[in-house]
């Protein structure tokens, strides 16, 4: 299979850095979609887009940063997943909040690169916000991309995009409230 996708890259140099971030993230790319679909042959079709996902987006991969890399890979896996779960579901209009109780977290080891009290502590609010909000929050100011970059990679719209920021920011207020803790974002 890695063939396959190496082939659908044009440019030589990020052949090694795509196989790199396959042999590395494929089984927690399939544990997540698996984790959402509860299906080993949907998993693994999702896994599959995923990758087409992260070909088409590799040049915004920085591999230096394992996690970042690890929490962006896992955000489109995650995405991928939870975009067929909602077409296996013909005529159902399940929300992405609903979904959002089976996949709570993103991965336990995002928590771990953030070296200070309140950083940690306003990441792990954004983690606790549902997965809408918090996968296009750290996609935002974790990643450090912009709205379009998400809009694409998540394959929703441009204006989804800064009104799921608007929403989670207000939601993330109110965690903090809730957390008693002083934050302006």
């Amino acid at each position: 299979m890695l063939y396959i996708y190496t082939s659908m890259i044009y440019d030589e140099d990020d052949k090694p850095k795509f196989e790199r971030l396959y042999n590395t993230y494929r089984k927690t790319m399939f544990f997540k979609a698996r984790e959402i679909l509860k299906d080993d042959y949907l998993a693994e079709d999702a896994v599959h887009l995923a990758f087409i996902n992260i070909i088409n987006n590799l040049d915004k991969i920085d591999e230096k940063n394992c996690h970042k890399t690890k929490g962006f890979i896992v955000i489109v896996t995650e995405n991928v997943a939870i975009d067929m779960y909602r077409k296996l579901k013909p005529g159902s209009d399940i929300s992405f909040d609903e979904i959002d109780y089976v996949i709570r977290d993103i991965s336990p080891s995002v928590e771990e690169i953030y070296e200070y009290e309140n950083e940690n502590l306003i990441i792990k609010a954004i983690l606790s916000l549902p997965k809408n909000y918090s996968s296009i929050m750290m996609l935002k100011y974790s990643h450090g991309y912009v709205d379009n970059e998400i809009a694409e990679t998540l394959d929703i719209t441009e204006s989804n995009v800064r009104q799921r920021l608007s929403r989670g920011r207000k939601k993330l207020e109110e965690v903090l409230k809730e957390w008693e803790v002083d934050y302006h974002g």
